[in-house]
């Protein structure tokens, strides 16, 4: 899958860092934490939708009442609501990139992937035309943070694209993010290869006609990455980056 891709796109929360890891205070995700400040925005506007309740997962909640809004033609108490938890989630995200714990074999990759780790044998440099992009749900400037953090910001020489603020619908898996990225490489979506680690992300990338490849370090989350889809075929799944950095760097 590697070698047919011109350009790798990667989500960012899983597959480069987990962003709520919580390293400002525990060794635990602050994810929970931001989840329950959401849903009591929404409480307090006194909205209250079955899907997200109790989830532990912050966009989730976030993009289930976003949508939800939108059904509704963003009518007040609705889009005050959105507005207030799009503001928190984003405040959280850029104060997360601080700590974000950096996915292991993810910077190995990256660097190989980009001709400049060392890990690959000499003489076998990847074509020039090989980009590295990222697409995520996460908040652009998040994003942006952790690589320049990590020293990693460089390396990209696709586009790094975040959320879009104007229409939240516009999350994965809606495939918006993944057209960005494929307009502003020039390439075929058949020529990249989306790295992600939910099922938001594999079906953004079929609605995009767009190769995908399944990460998670947790074996139930792989397993529902790997089941079969509408054409019956399973997805491949790994459960290390550090397998990329590896195949980048096989003679």
């Amino acid at each position: 899958m590697l070698s047919r891709a011109r350009c790798v796109v990667l989500d960012f929360d899983g597959p480069i860092a987990r962003l709520f890891a919580g390293g400002h205070r525990s060794q635990e995700s602050v994810a929970g934490d931001i989840a329950e400040e959401l849903l009591r925005i929404a409480a307090s506007h006194r909205l209250d939708l079955a899907g997200p309740r109790g989830s532990k997962d912050p966009h989730e909640v976030f993009s289930t009442y976003a949508r939800a809004a939108a059904d509704r033609d963003g009518a007040h108490p609705w889009r005050i609501a959105v507005d207030e938890m799009q503001s928190a989630l984003t405040t959280w995200e850029l104060k997360s990139a601080e700590y974000a714990e950096p996915t292991p074999g993810a910077a190995a990759f990256i660097r190989a992937w980009s001709g400049s780790a060392g890990c690959r044998p000499a003489g076998a440099p990847l074509p020039e035309h090989k980009r590295l992009a990222v697409a995520s749900n996460n908040h652009q400037g998040a994003i942006t943070r952790y690589l320049e953090r990590e020293e990693l910001l460089g390396f990209f020489d696709g586009p790094v694209i975040g959320r879009s603020e104007a229409d939240v619908r516009l999350m994965k898996p809606n495939p918006w993010v993944l057209h960005e990225v494929v307009r502003a490489s020039g390439a075929d979506a058949s020529e990249h290869l989306l790295i992600g680690d939910s099922l938001s992300d594999r079906q953004a990338a079929r609605s995009a006609g767009m190769p995908f490849l399944g990460y998670h370090r947790k074996p139930g989350k792989r397993q529902a990455l790997r089941a079969p889809g509408p054409d019956g075929h399973q997805v491949p799944v790994i459960a290390a980056m550090q397998v990329l950095a590896d195949a980048v760097g096989a003679p």
